[in-house]
């Protein structure tokens, strides 16, 4: 399981474009949850059956998609969506 961290703009197009990045790829993530903070938009997804390669590419593209200010990868392949860590203690 691949996670992605995604800090944007709050700009109403921000999610569909980081969306658009993996529905060019025909992946569907298996977990999208975004957070509006203080100036920003938090943006984690998690997807699946992903090789380390095909991350890291991905990562990038969204890092020059418009509005993205951030962009971290956690490629553990053992790792759980976001959110799962707190329910399971």
């Amino acid at each position: 399981m691949h996670r992605f961290r995604i800090d944007a703009l709050p700009d109403p197009q921000s999610l569909p474009r980081i969306a658009g990045v993996f529905a060019q790829r025909a992946i569907v993530p298996s977990m999208m949850r975004m957070e509006a903070g203080s100036g920003f938009l938090r943006i984690e997804v998690a997807a699946a059956g992903l090789d380390d390669m095909r991350a890291a590419v991905i990562a990038a593209k969204l890092g020059e998609t418009v509005a993205v200010i951030e962009v971290a990868l956690d490629g553990r392949k053992e790792a759980a969506p976001f959110g799962v860590e707190s329910l399971a203690a």
